[in-house]
């Protein structure tokens, strides 16, 4: 054996090299991945492997300051740790400052030879050392991708080798080291945590923009999150930039030049010139196909350079499919791409331009039309537009014909009324009627004297969709009627011909069959927007037919295929969420429905037309539904008197929303005791739902909450026997529960008993748990008093009981009468109880009375607290200023 040194022989160690780092200033703990990590004790090895930017030091070093004092050495790997002498004197060190280590280990002592990663001796000495320690020591080796040299991997291998009990070594690399991970993994001791791992959460994305105080909306987290794929680095240099300026515009269009330097420094570094100048010229294309980068680049390597690239330790290129696709990862590329525009715009025009003619002679349109229009090629896109803008408007490619056509804005049309034609269409998808009506009376000018059947179709068809979008029913018909099919056939619009006739002339049944036939064809020929519109129109169906499993399993492949380009309105996409919010209250889902009302609001903006609103009336009274059912119950009541205020008064709107909307509003006002808002309510509902079911639902609601359970009972057997057509096939269920509510009030408890049975039986092949699950609590009482009796509906109650345990919403407060109403409303005018009285007409000790009958339901012991208290529940709002009991 070799004879040891004296211990100053181990080379100089910084202190900061072996000292686990602080914590950012903008910290997000991660349980779910520090729970991992927490598995160690089983483990000889932990591997945290990614590209730059995952946080990986960040998440073993908060790691490991959550162990017990002395149980980590740290060691951050740099280029000296090349030199072995180095490493070992380093890792040495580290483990010399582990409060696990004891005075007299030899690890303290041992002095480093001068090869000691081929000094076996050495080697087994430090294995022994730490065989010996009580509990192990884990020795975190970050940024191992700068050890090159093989000497410290040859050391750390034979270390591991001898898997010392007192020891499990973690490594933090963009690459995976080497060391005999496969045989670890293999006897399941090695813990891993990927990239997939590291990505961020929504909810992680919104705790950093909190801890950084950036100026960033919670509902644009998540799409920025989807934008950077979930890489921490770009969120935390995306929370940088909205900081600085403001808000994400600099950070989304490439335009902020510290996240270009990070980018610069940290990503595009450690590539060569050429690996660069690659990157930097195939930015220009959101997908390459396989062939393409030769093309751009002039390099008969290039796609090998972009295998290089794709790499785990660099990952700054995906590829997917066979043959492959590839994409620059979406912030490098929009980097990239800004910074190649603004230093060489002839250069970037050139490369579109050559982009353009490949994809044309590979036969796809959409990216063709794409590069002329940013190569600048006015005469190249109006080419593309003629032959191609029908075919890509059926595949939803709107957003490629929105810029295409925008180049042309205030010239004429190279491609005449086609032209026009398929902007008065994207137009009307988008509930633009005004813009739209231009563009028809711009076609109409430019009509010929012999048009091709393509373009009367499509003229035919953009009227038929006019109506359908801001007509009356009758209006909606005859232009349905005048969309010829058998001219249609001849043309690639044969499908949405058929789509437009068949939702308003056939009967439910023929439609239904029309449609799937429909579909069918239209997935096969890729014509996304029909499939789409097929789907909704679909969706629409199964809702009518009280099918909301099916509903909802449509609505959400037709929210799939809708195009997800920038933020455009799209009456399609908001059908399709308005049903999917539909679908989550039914179910009990009140968050989930919140989530896709507020789509569906995003989606319709504020157009005009006559869809646009009935889908706002639509949203937001689901919006107010699910507030309310989650605790904000005035605000939820308020929302849903807007919508049926200021969007539904003084006309018609559907049947079956108008009957959504007056039964949810309806229902909650009882609850909460504003009958004003309850009788409002169904006098707006009386003219659109004459003669229905919901109709007498309400009134025996209102009856049941005026205490008059037997007039209930009557109006529900009413109901029953006459057989009055409900819009809601699930209002049925609602009714049932309204009967088992009047059964024990009047103490007819077996009648109420059958009545729940039947609830319960009608509803869970339904999946509407609704009424249930938000059901008072005297109900749940006597659905609980049943359980182990239910027979069949067994499981479907515990389903209904968990969810409501699950969502835990606080009891609705006691209501407060309408002369307290009138009493809390002066309150906040400081007059004083003998000036209240003369204002109200009744004398001051009737006032004393309604004062403390407010305390008590507020909970409040002053008059301070009760204003207080009143204005967070919105009490005194004055768009509820006519709360009654």
């Amino acid at each position: 054996m070799r004879q040891c040194r004296e211990v100053s022989s181990r080379r100089r160690v910084p202190r900061t090299k072996i000292t686990v780092p602080g914590p950012p200033a903008d910290l997000v703990s991660r349980p779910r991945l520090l729970t991992v990590l927490d598995a160690t004790t089983e483990a000889a090895m932990v591997f945290v492997g990614a590209p730059a930017g995952f946080g990986k030091t960040v998440l073993l070093a908060e790691w490991a300051r959550r162990q017990d004092r002395g149980a980590v050495a740290w060691l951050s790997a740099d280029a000296d740790d090349n030199d072995d002498r180095l490493f070992w004197s380093a890792v040495l060190e580290a483990l010399g400052g582990c409060g696990r280590l004891p005075e007299g280990n030899p690890l303290r002592e041992l002095t480093v030879p001068d090869a000691p990663s081929a000094d076996l001796a050495f080697l087994a000495q430090v294995a022994d050392a730490l065989d010996t320690l009580p509990k192990p020591v884990v020795l975190v080796l970050d940024a191992a991708q700068e050890i090159t040299s093989p000497d410290p991997w040859h050391g750390l291998r034979a270390l591991v080798r001898h898997q010392p009990a007192g020891l499990c070594l973690a490594i933090a690399s963009r690459r995976e080291p080497p060391l005999p991970l496969g045989r670890a993994r293999l006897a399941d001791r090695l813990v891993e945590v990927g990239a997939a791992r590291l990505r961020f959460t929504a909810d992680e994305a919104d705790a950093l923009f909190a801890a950084a105080d950036a100026a960033v909306p919670r509902d644009e987290v998540a799409p920025l999150v989807a934008r950077t794929g979930g890489w921490p680095a770009g969120l935390r240099l995306a929370a940088a930039s909205a900081a600085r300026h403001g808000s994400l515009r600099e950070f989304d269009t490439g335009q902020d030049s510290g996240v270009l330097a990070y980018l610069t420094d940290e990503v595009l570094a450690p590539f060569t010139p050429a690996q660069r100048e690659l990157l930097r010229t195939i930015s220009i294309c959101d997908e390459l196909p396989a062939g393409l980068a030769p093309v751009l680049s002039g390099r008969a390597d290039a796609e090998a350079m972009l295998h290089e690239l794709g790499e785990p330790a660099t990952r700054v290129v995906d590829s997917a499919g066979a043959p492959p696709h590839h994409r620059v990862t979406p912030l490098l590329r929009t980097y990239l791409r800004s910074e190649l525009q603004r230093r060489a715009p002839d250069r970037a025009r050139t490369l579109h331009a050559a982009a353009a003619r490949w994809f044309a002679a590979h036969d796809r349109p959409a990216p063709a039309l794409l590069h002329s229009v940013r190569a600048g090629d006015p005469a190249r896109v109006g080419e593309l537009l003629r032959e191609h803008a029908v075919t890509l408007f059926l595949a939803g490619e709107h957003h490629v014909l929105r810029l295409a056509l925008a180049v042309f804005d205030g010239r004429r049309m190279p491609a005449g009324p086609l032209a026009a034609l398929i902007s008065a269409a994207l137009c009307l998808e988008a509930a633009e009627t005004s813009a739209a009506g231009l563009q028809l009376a711009s076609a109409e000018a430019a009509w010929p004297a012999r048009p091709a059947p393509e373009l009367t179709v499509l003229r035919q068809l953009a009227y038929s969709r006019l109506a359908q979008v801001d007509g009356t029913p009758a209006r909606i018909r005859r232009a349905a009627e005048e969309v010829d099919e058998r001219l249609a056939d001849g043309t690639g619009l044969g499908g949405l011909a058929t789509l437009h006739r068949a939702g308003v002339l056939l009967t439910l049944d023929q439609a239904r069959e029309t449609l799937v036939r429909l579909l069918g064809t239209a997935e096969s020929l890729r014509q996304d927007f029909t499939v789409a519109q097929c789907l909704t129109t679909l969706a629409e169906l199964a809702g009518r037919d009280g099918d909301y499993r099916v509903m909802e399993t449509l609505a959400r492949r037709a929210e799939v295929r809708r195009p997800r380009e920038n933020s455009l309105r799209s009456l399609q996409g908001a059908q399709a969420n308005a049903l999917l919010s539909y679908g989550a209250l039914l179910r009990g889902e009140p968050a989930e429905c919140l989530k896709h009302a507020k789509e569906t609001r995003l989606l319709v903006g504020d157009a005009p037309a006559r869809a646009a609103r009935d889908l706002r009336l639509l949203s937001e009274t689901l919006r107010g539904a699910a507030e309310f059912e989650l605790g904000s119950w005035h605000a939820g009541l308020r929302r849903m008197r807007r919508a049926r205020t200021r969007l539904g008064t003084g006309r018609a709107c559907p049947t079956g929303y108008a009957a959504l909307c007056a039964v949810l509003e309806q229902r909650a006002a009882l609850r909460l005791g504003a009958a004003a808002q309850a009788r409002d309510t169904v006098r707006w509902a009386l003219p659109i739902l004459a003669g229905s079911g919901e109709l007498l639902l309400m009134r025996a609601r209102t009856q049941l909450r005026l205490g008059r359970h037997h007039a209930a009972s009557t109006v529900l057997r009413s109901l029953a026997d006459d057989g009055a057509p409900m819009e809601l096939e699930w209002a049925m269920i609602e009714a049932s529960l309204v009967g088992v509510q009047a059964a024990l009030a009047a103490g007819a408890r077996e009648r109420a008993a059958r009545l729940l049975d039947d609830a319960l039986r009608t509803a869970e092949p339904t999946g509407v748990r609704f009424p249930f699950v938000f059901a008072p609590a005297e109900l749940i009482g006597f659905l609980t008093s049943r359980l182990g009796g239910l027979g069949a509906g067994e499981r479907f109650a515990g389903e209904i009981l968990s969810v409501r345990r699950r969502l835990r919403t606080p009891p609705i407060p006691a209501p407060l009468t309408e002369r307290e109403r009138s009493v809390l409303r002066l309150l906040p005018t400081q007059r004083s109880i003998d000036e209240i009285a003369q204002d109200l007409t009744v004398s001051p000790n009737t006032v004393k009375t309604h004062v403390r009958g407010i305390y008590a339901k507020l909970d409040v012991r002053s008059r301070r607290d009760a204003v207080a208290i009143a204005q967070k529940r919105g009490l005194l709002d004055t768009e509820v200023a006519d709360f009654t009991v």
